[in-house]
C-alpha cells in the first residue's frame, strides 16, 4: 500500500489473496491514508526486480 503520513509517502506490505482484498484491507487499516494498492505476482519475474 502506499499511504501518506505527515507529508511523507510510505510503503506498507500486507499479503492479500487479490487487488481487490489488498484495498478493502486498505481502507480498514488506513482510511486517512491511504493513496493507492499495488500489486506484486510472486509469479512474474517483472514484477519483482527492484
Amino acid at each position: 500500500m502506499i499511504l501518506e503520513r505527515g507529508g511523507s509517502i510510505v510503503v506498507d506490505t500486507i499479503e492479500a489473496c487479490d487487488e481487490d482484498a489488498a484495498w478493502r484491507a486498505g481502507l480498514m487499516l488506513h482510511i486517512e491514508t491511504l493513496m493507492a494498492v499495488v500489486c506484486r505476482d510472486e509469479h512474474d519475474p517483472e514484477s519483482t526486480r527492484a
